[in-house]
This record gives C-alpha cells, structure tokens and sequence, in this order.
C-alpha cells in the first residue's frame, strides 16, 4: 500500500512540476515578447512567475526527499550496509518527517490559516495568498509520506550514487565483449 502511495505521489509530483516549470516558461517568454516586441511589459508576468518559482521550490524539495536526493551527508551513509545502513536511513528518516511536520505541514498550515483570515490578496493579480502558501503543507504532506516508506522499507529505496553505479555498470557490461 505505501509503495503504491510512493508510486502515485511520485507521478502527481512530477506533473505538477512540469506544470509549475511550463507555466514559468512560458511567463518569461511572454514577459521578454511584449517588453521588447511589443514594447508594453506586461504586469502580471513578474508574480506569476514568482508564484510558480514557489510551487517549483516545495515541490521540488518533497520529489526531492522521496529520491533520497535531498541535501544530506552520504560520508557516512557511504561507508555503512547492511542494518547499520537501514538504521542510518531510519534515523534521517525520522528527523526529516519530525521537521517536515513541524515546520511544513503544522507551520505552513498555520500561516495558511492566518493568510485565510486576514483575506491577504496578491498586489497585481488578486489572487489569495492562502493559495500561493498552500504549497508549504501539500510540500510537508508529501515529505511525511515519504519519510513514512523509509521508515517502513527503507531497503526500497536506493540512493542515487547507487544508481550511477548501476547504470555505470549496466553500460560496461554492453559495451565489453
């Protein structure tokens, strides 16, 4: 069940930022076309770019820990197997979730909440700010799950460094004779 949920939030995380990057392109573009084509910048180019920057930022950071590419130090994860690497794993694991919980889902659930009640509006577009920091408990939402899986099967998940190697490998292996 939590591989499927792993499964599913990978694929829903990652539409969403290619949703987020095209909707960033496609400002910048727009942006440059009517500053120097058209000579007429447009007005609301600037904060939907920096709202998908946002968007892209969390859940970038969420897709992010569920590849175990988030920033961490491998020296010793590097250096361990077996069931000190899965205790390893374990205990970064659960200082991720402690912090995306505490800070992500109840903190930015809390700043949604308070940006709801004081009705605060974007300056040019008019768009609810609760909708733009939103991103921060979806973001913090999707770092516990994953955080989850590691804990419950932290042998599912292989690091990246692991994966160059095995795809290093993989394509010796084709190209010798």
């Amino acid at each position: 069940m939590l591989n499927y949920l792993r499964s599913f939030l990978d694929r829903l995380l990652q539409a969403g930022l290619i949703l987020c990057f095209t909707v960033l392109t496609a400002c910048v573009l727009w942006q440059v076309f009517s500053r120097y084509l058209l000579n007429s910048p447009s007005t609301f180019t600037e904060e939907v770019s920096r709202f998908a920057v946002i968007w892209l930022s969390m859940l970038g950071t969420a897709y992010a820990c569920g590849r175990l590419e988030h920033v961490a130090y491998d020296t010793l994860a590097s250096r361990l197997s077996g069931k000190a690497l899965r205790t390893h794993m374990r205990a970064v694991a659960a200082t991720v979730l402690a912090f995306s919980a505490s800070v992500f889902v109840y903190g930015g659930g809390r700043l949604v909440l308070r940006a709801h009640e004081v009705q605060q509006f974007s300056s040019t577009l008019q768009v609810p700010m609760a909708w733009v920091y939103s991103c921060l408990p979806i973001a913090g939402l999707c770092m516990v799950v994953y955080q989850l899986a590691i804990l419950a099967e932290p042998e599912r998940f292989v690091a990246p460094a692991d994966e160059a190697e095995e795809a290093l490998g993989q394509a010796s292996s084709e190209v010798a004779p």
